[in-house]
């Protein structure tokens, strides 16, 4: 990745009741981003009578090139309708890739929700997150719902959308998750630790009421288990790590299947060149 990739624009927007403006940001974010970001500020969510959200996390593609991490919170202003802030990071979709966690994004650049005017452009350091381990992920299950965390997880590599109905964000179940997903797979799935609303169609979602067309929360739990759940499960009881670092980077079905084809297709070219001989 070059010194460009890295970069960063930012990005603060304050929504009064459902109009959203921005009051802060960096030079460099164009009209079509600014578009985007009203879009996704909107199709947060109405906000349900006496739901609040103190603090939410997302992630979202905004374009085929980059990628929001938004970070939400009430402004309180005593009204039952208080201004939602939002920060919007914008990264890269290569940059998302190699990451793939939002939420450790939004870990190393905290919002600041009162900045007004102009905003520096950041920058990722040129350095890949952690490794995910064994010992992390046992205790993860150990301390959460680890029945809806595999169920989950299998649901999502089957292309499956799942959802919590709560009245405030659940990050450490959807953080815990995240842990659980391969990294070719998480950076095209779009997770927040909470929504008002269903109108963007998150993958992973909290939200006040169902989602239709989500797995809701006992469908989850008794989604029918799949091989990659029950070898992430052996892996992490086991504490096989290499096991655990190569289920991780397996690749999506549908790239496998276009490499499968190219595979043939060469054979068959090879096979049609070596005739003529």
């Amino acid at each position: 990745m070059t010194d460009a990739d890295l970069t960063m624009e930012q990005a603060v927007v304050v929504r009064m009741a459902m109009s959203p403006k921005i009051v802060a940001r960096s030079a460099e974010i164009d009209f079509a981003a600014e578009e985007a970001i009203f879009s996704i500020a909107v199709k947060f969510g109405r906000r349900p009578a006496g739901v609040a959200c103190p603090a939410a996390v997302f992630a979202y593609g905004i374009d085929r090139n980059r990628v929001a991490v938004v970070q939400v919170a009430d402004r309180t202003d005593g009204s039952d309708d208080p201004p939602l802030a939002f920060h919007f990071l914008l990264l890269s979709r290569k940059v998302y890739a190699e990451l793939g966690d939002p939420f450790a994004i939004a870990d190393r650049y905290p919002a600041n929700f009162d900045a007004r005017g102009s905003l520096a452009q950041l920058a990722w350091p040129p350095e890949p997150l952690p490794r995910r381990s064994v010992v992390e992920l046992r205790a993860m299950l150990k301390a959460g719902d680890s029945q809806w965390l595999l169920g989950a997880t299998q649901a999502l590599l089957d292309g499956a959308h799942v959802s919590l109905e709560r009245l405030a964000p659940e990050p450490a179940r959807v953080r815990g998750l995240w842990q659980m997903i391969p990294d070719r797979i998480r950076c095209d799935l779009w997770p927040t630790t909470f929504a008002f609303g269903g109108d963007l169609n998150f993958h992973v979602a909290v939200t006040p009421t169902a989602v239709p067309g989500h797995l809701s929360e006992e469908q989850t739990k008794d989604y029918p288990e799949g091989r990659y759940e029950s070898a992430i499960q052996v892996a992490i009881e086991t504490s096989d790590q290499a096991e655990l670092d190569r289920l991780l980077a397996r690749r999506p079905s549908a790239e496998m299947l276009r490499l499968a084809v190219a595979m043939i297709l060469f054979a068959f070219a090879v096979a049609a060149v070596l005739k003529f001989l």
